[in-house]
């Protein structure tokens, strides 16, 4: 057992010092696998970073009530009677004065220029009430002031603002015949918030010819476990509404949006990695070759068949490895909190950060070893049948 260990350690070690007589085959090698992992990790570290985005929206204690059947607040429609009855619900917080603290609120697409590009893409311009910002609790204006309820004014999140035109403060900005003035920029946590533009809620019905339109209702719920009651209201008004925790809303989309990524991702990367296998198997056929006399020489020295598979395999791994390495060592730094934007709802462009973590880059390093077991299994296989004449010849 210890010879063949030791017959192992001693061929590993003169198969890597000699990759430098095989520098720019294994180079090729080392970069396939670099360029698998990066985009592996580029699909993950998108699909995490929206999941974290949609899943740091929302609280539990606030609930959302939209049509039933509608997976977005552009999809759902409220009727004004509708509203009233569940102002009315059990659970539901309210002032000092009694007033339910609920936010009637609707979202409209509008049309920003994009600063890198020069080109239209769609935005989410809320209509919110006050109260609609008080139930917002992460949401605080991080230059400007905030909106005046009943005017033109609007606050912008500010991942926006750092990329489309007319939206700095003092800016007016025109939304078809609708003109705004920027007036402050917000955070919220790294929310969902933050792509969003606020306006006050009976303006945007006027301005966008809206009368009336409610998509979501925000309800404040007295705590959390006041949530089953308010549910089991509105249920039992059979008006083909639908009650969700603020929370459960963006985690069922984070989930949902975050499985489509990671179908495409998966299947992309395995297609690569493949071809991967491929590259490291015609690499290792390579070496396998160029030492062909040696393998033979220390054959006839009494190293064993399975020492040559052994060390083989090892160079094969060893390079895979170094790819993997240098492919998450890429990812972190370039991708992980790289700002992003993508479509969500009504098209609109919904901003987050890309988010690399250590179990990501774990599987990158099982698919770089699958990787390179496959590409060095059968060339590994070969150096054990390699005739011993070879070492007496000078040829296989």
């Amino acid at each position: 057992m210890f010879g063949f260990i030791r017959q192992s350690l001693a061929l590993s070690g003169a198969n890597l010092r000699s990759l430098p007589r095989r520098a720019w085959i294994s180079l090729s090698m080392v970069l396939s696998v670099t360029l698998v992992v990066l985009v592996l990790l580029g699909f993950l570290a998108m699909a995490n970073g929206f999941r974290k985005t949609l899943s740091s929206t929302g609280s539990a204690d606030v609930a959302m009530v939209l049509s039933r059947g509608a997976f977005s607040e552009a999809l759902s429609r409220i009727g004004t009677q509708q509203a009233h009855l569940i102002e009315e619900a059990p659970g539901i917080a309210r002032t000092a004065e009694g007033a339910p603290l609920i936010s009637r609120e609707l979202v409209v697409p509008v049309d920003a220029v994009a600063q890198d590009s020069g080109k239209n893409e769609t935005l989410s311009l809320r209509g919110v009430t006050a109260t609609g910002l008080a139930l917002r609790p992460k949401l605080a204006i991080s230059a400007g002031r905030m909106m005046t309820p009943g005017t033109d004014e609007i606050v912008v999140g500010a991942r926006l603002a750092a990329k489309y035109n007319d939206l700095n403060l003092g800016d007016t900005i025109s939304f078809g015949r609708s003109h705004w003035k920027v007036v402050g920029h917000f955070t919220a946590g790294g929310s969902v918030f933050e792509s969003e533009l606020l306006a006050d809620a009976g303006l945007v019905q006027a301005q966008f010819n809206r009368p009336n339109q409610i998509q979501s209702l925000r309800v404040r719920l007295e705590d959390p476990a006041a949530f089953a009651q308010f549910s089991a209201y509105v249920e039992d008004l059979d008006l083909g509404l639908l009650a969700q925790t603020e929370q459960a809303f963006y985690a069922a989309q984070a989930s949902d949006i975050s499985r489509i990524i990671l179908f495409l991702g998966w299947p992309l990367a395995i297609v690569m990695a493949i071809g991967a296998a491929v590259g490291a198997m015609t690499t290792m056929y390579s070496s396998v070759s160029d030492r062909m006399v040696e393998i033979a020489t220390v054959r006839a020295l009494g190293f064993s068949r399975s020492a040559a598979f052994v060390a083989t395999l090892v160079e094969a791994l060893a390079l895979t490895l170094i790819g993997c390495a240098i492919g998450v060592a890429l990812a972190w730094i370039g991708l992980d909190g790289w700002s992003a934007s993508t479509k969500s709802g009504a098209n609109a462009q919904l901003a987050f950060q890309l988010a690399l973590s250590w179990p990501q880059a774990l599987s990158a390093v099982v698919l770089a070893l699958g990787i390179g077991a496959i590409g060095g299994g059968l060339p590994a296989l070969r150096a054990t049948r390699v005739p011993l004449r070879a070492a007496m010849t000078g040829r296989a």
